[in-house]
């Protein structure tokens, strides 16, 4: 036995409220009789009055008050598990928040971008998790998988390029963490029987040879986990100068090299796309890849991309629904309020 609405317990005071007006009622009558004048006149007068049927009446009254105050506690017995489940797919979100995200050839900054993007995405999933994973030199989990698109949000105003002492793009890294967040080895989250996406936001810059192979074998390991590689490329061809900021934010110039010139970052976009391909060799002419250089929309073009991946379901939790008994005590109250409505405290007249 358990109570739907626990909350209601104050209700409980009616009926005892009920009493006490009906005594303050009773004795108030009485003194009124008692100055009303000769007794055994006020006595005759009253005779057809039965003072039993009223006292019957009020026990009515105010047992079927009672009831309708226990049933709006709403009793509740016996209970059966049911199982609630949702559908939808683990994204791990790979953000890029290496230096040469600050170029400014997507307005506001190609990292300002990719996080209205990403943003944007978070607000239109249902039933998604999604974990976020920043990297540059190195990677690092910021948030396991989620379905509290809210927390990713946060997250993703708090990412800095200056989190990372180590520069660089290193898309291997990035790659194996999210591996191994969307697989559980990290995190021991629940994962089996969903569709798993790694999802690169990056402009792929800033990658030597060496790395991009590591990168490459890195995509092919996803593919043998299961996990399909997609991508928001960020930046143009033709690249901007990547800027410095000094300890207060200020501009303070471009990155130069040895020559003095400055360095110019441009979107990578085929090593995106032949990382994207090797994690899904069986459809080779999928566009997994999706450019963002402040003119194309790589949003609508993204969701579409998640909307074909298989959506299975997620056993989340188990509810137990409990037996609503109220009814059994609505009816017997009804019952007494229209017994006490027909019962009279009138002496029926005599021929």
């Amino acid at each position: 036995m358990r109570w739907g609405s626990p909350e209601l317990f104050f209700v409980l005071l009616a009926p005892l409220l009920a009493v006490g007006a009906w005594l303050y009622g009773s004795a108030a009558r009485r003194r009124a009789i008692a100055r009303a004048g000769d007794a055994p006149l006020v006595a005759r007068l009253l005779a057809a009055h039965l003072p039993q049927r009223r006292l019957a009446r009020q026990a009515l009254l105010g047992l079927a008050l009672t009831l309708l105050c226990v049933a709006a506690l709403r009793p509740q017995l016996g209970r059966r598990p049911e199982a609630l489940r949702r559908t939808g797919v683990d994204i791990a979100v790979a953000f890029d928040i290496s230096k040469s995200m600050l170029v400014k050839d997507v307005l506001p900054s190609r990292l300002e971008a990719a996080r209205q993007r990403i943003g944007e995405l978070m607000s239109r999933l249902n039933g998604d998790r999604v974990a976020l994973v920043p990297f540059a030199g190195v990677a690092f989990t910021q948030s396991p998988l989620t379905a509290d698109n809210s927390a990713i949000r946060l997250y993703l105003q708090s990412l800095d390029p200056n989190q990372i002492p180590v520069g660089g793009t290193n898309l291997a890294a990035a790659i194996d963490e999210g591996v191994k967040v969307l697989t559980g080895r990290g995190d021991k989250a629940e994962t089996s029987g969903r569709s798993q996406v790694l999802l690169l936001v990056t402009d792929g810059e800033d990658v030597a040879s060496a790395q991009g192979e590591a990168a490459k074998k890195a995509a092919q390991k996803a593919a043998e986990a299961g996990i399909r590689i997609y991508a928001i490329g960020l930046g143009t061809m033709t690249g901007d100068p990547i800027p410095l900021y000094d300890n207060s934010g200020q501009h303070a110039g471009y990155q130069q090299d040895s020559t003095g010139k400055p360095i110019y970052s441009k979107l990578n976009l085929k090593l995106l796309e032949e990382l994207a391909r090797l994690s899904d060799p069986a459809n080779p002419n999928e566009t997994r890849v999706f450019l963002d250089d402040g003119k194309t929309a790589a949003l609508e073009g993204m969701l579409g991309a998640l909307e074909k991946q298989q959506r299975t379901t997620l056993e989340a939790s188990i509810k137990h629904q409990y037996g609503e008994r109220f009814q059994l005590l609505l009816i017997p109250a009804l019952l007494l309020l229209l017994i006490e409505m027909r019962l009279s405290e009138r002496r029926r007249a005599t021929a």
